[in-house]
């Protein structure tokens, strides 16, 4: 009897319905109340089958975080790649970094709560360090094309990149713990009004 075969697609397809519901389980009640047998739950799977992807809870929120991260970088990597000017692929970057209420919220809630797990676990901290890497990479690579076509001013573009990815989580977190109530929107006005007076190259 030939073994059974396994199906690639559909194989990756339930991975991620288990990825999904452990993000909307991690969105409803946090990291240290979300179980795998609460995920399974929602996705509707078994649980055997949830143990044959993910061997541990830890293996689980992991997946989640790498998934979360990947989307973001694939909502980024196509701005970075794209052909407008380069202040203009910066603009697009911030109306996506501070999309909406409901989003924002949503993300960072989720990513905060990751952030506490990543300073005492090497292996979700990593994830944390290479994802940044890549954002610096992209924004430096848009604020190097910026200063040969003499939209920005001179400035080191890594340091730059660096500057760019703690405004926005900065003003992302200030957003959702104030009090002040502003919309998001405000927000993103104050980050692109800081990175103006930063980078742009002023008339003589």
């Amino acid at each position: 009897m030939s073994p059974r075969r396994v199906d690639p697609v559909l194989t990756a397809r339930r991975r991620e319905e288990l990825i999904k519901a452990g993000y909307a389980e991690i969105l409803e009640k946090g990291i240290a109340a979300t179980t795998i047998d609460s995920v399974v739950a929602r996705a509707e799977s078994s649980k055997g089958g949830a143990l044959h992807y993910f061997h541990t809870k830890e293996d689980l929120l992991w997946a989640v975080l790498e998934w979360l991260l990947a989307q973001l970088d694939e909502s980024l990597n196509r701005i970075a790649a794209s052909d407008d000017p380069p202040r203009a692929r910066l603009s697009a970057e911030l109306e996506l970094l501070f999309h909406s209420t409901e989003v924002n919220r949503n993300l960072y809630r989720v990513l905060f709560d990751y952030v506490a797990v990543g300073t005492r676990s090497e292996r979700f901290r990593k994830l944390f360090e290479d994802f940044f890497t890549r954002c610096r990479a992209r924004d430096a690579a848009i604020v190097e094309a910026g200063i040969r076509q003499q939209q920005f001013r001179r400035v080191h573009p890594y340091e730059a990149a660096a500057t760019i990815r703690a405004l926005v989580d900065g003003y992302c977190l200030q957003w959702l713990l104030g009090a002040e109530g502003l919309p998001i929107e405000d927000y993103r006005d104050r980050c692109r009004a800081v990175l103006g007076a930063y980078l742009l190259r002023r008339a003589s």
